[in-house]
């Protein structure tokens, strides 16, 4: 569950790495930083208000998972027997702030029911967010995607030799409804002893806005047992546009305790339209804690761009997240 709750949309990590480095100053700030959220959280677990709010959640996460075993009992043809269940459902709410569009408020829902006993590998998913669509700056910078739910299955084929492969197919709700099927590939291996490579393209089909590729390959090595570097480059094509869109990023990941990361990374971002160019250019750090557990998640993200958009004017923005996680295994 580790890697569910410390690895969100927008600043995924590696397999197997927790997080980044920074200086001497911004440690100290962490820590005192960690000392005041620890205090405010241990006041706030001896008021009845808390005490209510966690029954509530914990009764929440009983029922996904009975929707999970139940609906996987009609998959699989049985009715019987206790199996590990993964359902699971996540509430993200965002705030940010910034030199431009100057304050930007979101929630979103998403999720996923485990079917772990059907034929191979079978979820259903749940959506009230979007990222096919969205450009591939908003992918990378803007921690809630374009709001629009959507529902469906998900098939995951077993791994074979570091190869993974799924298919989505669903219903996304809009006027009128749009079909849609996503398929992705996954693959990582092991260069050496300190090296990582991975690669992931994912192909997507909307029936009212067509279809759609994105290709990431990365490269990691591990410094030391906390400290991992990675370097990372994305293209995403959009056919109905034609557009295509770029990216090329290095990051260091840290880990700073259980289920606490730090993530720097620097990086640029560019497209084809209407000339080939590099029209953003970012710096930002993800400092991420599970602050109660391991369903309560506070992700604070200070950036600094500098975009065309903008005549190349520094855009200091913080984005502070709030992830509430529900499951019950």
């Amino acid at each position: 569950m580790c890697g569910l709750i410390l690895c969100g949309p927008a600043y995924a990590q590696p397999d197997g790495v927790p997080g980044g480095q920074g200086d001497e100053a911004s440690t100290d700030s962490v820590e005192v930083d960690d000392n005041i959220i620890t205090r405010t959280m241990a006041d706030l677990e001896q008021t009845d208000a808390w005490r209510w709010l966690e029954a509530r959640r914990d009764g929440v996460s009983k029922n996904v998972s009975v929707v999970g075993r139940n609906m996987d009992d009609w998959l699989a043809g049985e009715g019987v027997g206790e199996h590990s269940n993964e359902s699971y459902m996540r509430i993200r709410i965002n705030q940010r702030v910034g030199r431009f569009n100057s304050y930007h408020s979101n929630a979103r829902i998403g999720g996923s029911v485990d079917l772990p006993r059907a034929t191979e590998r079978w979820k259903l998913i749940f959506e009230s967010e979007n990222s096919e669509r969205d450009s591939l700056r908003d992918q990378r910078l803007n921690n809630v995607s374009t709001a629009s739910f959507a529902g469906g299955f998900r098939y995951e084929h077993p791994e074979r030799n570091g190869w993974r492969f799924n298919h989505d197919i669903g219903m996304r709700a809009k006027i009128p409804l749009d079909p849609f099927y996503r398929f992705r590939i996954r693959y990582g291996v092991d260069l050496s002893d300190d090296w990582y490579a991975g690669f992931s393209t994912r192909i997507f089909y909307y029936n009212n806005d067509g279809w759609g590729q994105d290709t990431r390959v990365f490269f990691t090595r591990a410094l030391t047992e906390e400290l991992n570097f990675r370097m990372q480059s994305e293209v995403k094509y959009t056919h109905d546009e034609h557009l295509t869109e770029f990216s090329q990023s290095i990051a260091l990941y840290q880990a700073l305790g259980e289920r606490e990361t730090m993530t720097y990374e620097i990086g640029l971002i560019g497209q084809n339209q209407p000339v080939a160019t590099v029209d953003n250019y970012f710096v930002q750090m993800v400092y991420r804690k599970a602050i109660y557990e391991d369903w309560l998640v506070l992700e604070l993200v200070p950036q600094l761009l500098a975009e065309y958009e903008y005549d190349w004017k520094p855009d200091p923005r913080v984005q502070l997240n709030l992830e509430i996680y529900f499951f019950d295994f």
